[in-house]
């Protein structure tokens, strides 16, 4: 089999655009000619790659199954890139995290500032994934650092560091609870709540704290991201129980935040692969993160 990095980008092209013409326009090629290309690259692997229908392109599974793998050679690809880069500008070194979506919203890069600071030279990359894929990601070596919500599965990474910080209420703009100091299940009954998605582990502790409560919401309406739910919030539709890191962000689109009781934990992890050697770089940056937690007042400094 000889598969050439010419197909393999081809590939990747069709896959993102979905089309053979999007395909040409990223590459700047023509469009027989990524036609022609993949008609190589299919005998090459041996298996049909697309369904050629009215209206476009329909991937194959073992097209997306191939595509998986593809996206992990070009990361690796980007970093070689990045690294030439680097050396070329006499960087000093280079930081790689991953990390979900509640502290990459805002949290992560007010840390990053902070470490900028202190490190001018350091490259600084972050991607934003899901909880199960960052403790992937780590495991596979291509990122120095993850972020994910615990419990973590340390059999595949190293639990550097876990922190739990509490939920807060999160209330539309003139909401009849925005005056009150601390919000409570029974303050929130029957409005219109709007959850995380379900198998969220929060959610499930959220919905616990209600039911033991026997306190009665209008739960029509949920979303699988905590920055949607936040914007769900500020838009009027309904109040939610979410993290502080979100909450930060909800907060300057307008939404009131109130503290929540009774306390319900976000609990969260550094991460780091388990062959990592050890890095001044990365101890600099969790130091910034336990610095920064405090400097919010969300957790002890020392802890």
């Amino acid at each position: 089999m000889m598969i050439t990095l010419k197909q393999i980008d081809a590939f990747r092209a069709v896959m993102l655009g979905n089309s053979m013409t999007e395909a040409a326009k990223m590459l700047f090629v023509t469009q027989s000619a990524v036609s022609k290309i993949m008609r190589e690259f299919e005998q090459e692997v041996g298996f049909e790659l697309f369904s050629r229908r009215k209206g476009g392109l329909l991937p194959t599974a073992e097209a997306k199954a191939l595509c998986v793998e593809v996206e992990r050679v070009f990361v690796g690809l980007d970093q070689v890139v990045r690294t030439a880069e680097r050396i070329r500008l006499g960087q000093q070194g280079r930081l790689r995290i991953v990390a979900m979506s509640t502290v990459s919203c805002g949290f992560l890069q007010s840390v990053i500032a902070e470490f900028r600071e202190q490190h001018p030279k350091v490259s600084v990359s972050i991607e934003t994934y899901n909880s199960h894929e960052v403790t992937n990601l780590v495991a596979s070596g291509l990122f120095d650092l993850g972020f994910a919500t615990s419990p973590v599965d340390t059999d595949q990474v190293v639990a550097e560091s876990l922190w739990k910080v509490r939920c807060v209420c999160i209330l539309p703009p003139q909401h009849r609870l925005a005056r009150r100091r601390t919000v409570t299940p029974a303050d929130l009954r029957d409005e219109n709540f709007i959850s995380l998605g379900s198998g969220n582990t929060t959610r499930l502790a959220i919905d616990s704290a209600f039911r033991s409560e026997n306190i009665h919401r209008t739960t029509e309406m949920e979303a699988g991201w905590s920055i949607a739910v936040s914007a769900m919030v500020s838009s009027g539709l309904g109040v939610s129980v979410i993290d502080p890191f979100t909450a930060q962000v909800a907060k300057q689109c307008g939404c009131v935040v109130r503290p929540f009781s009774p306390a319900i934990d976000y609990s969260f992890a550094i991460l780091r692969p388990q062959a990592a050697t050890a890095s001044a770089l990365v101890d600099d940056f969790i130091q910034a993160v336990r610095r920064r937690l405090a400097q919010l007042k969300l957790v002890d400094a020392g802890r």
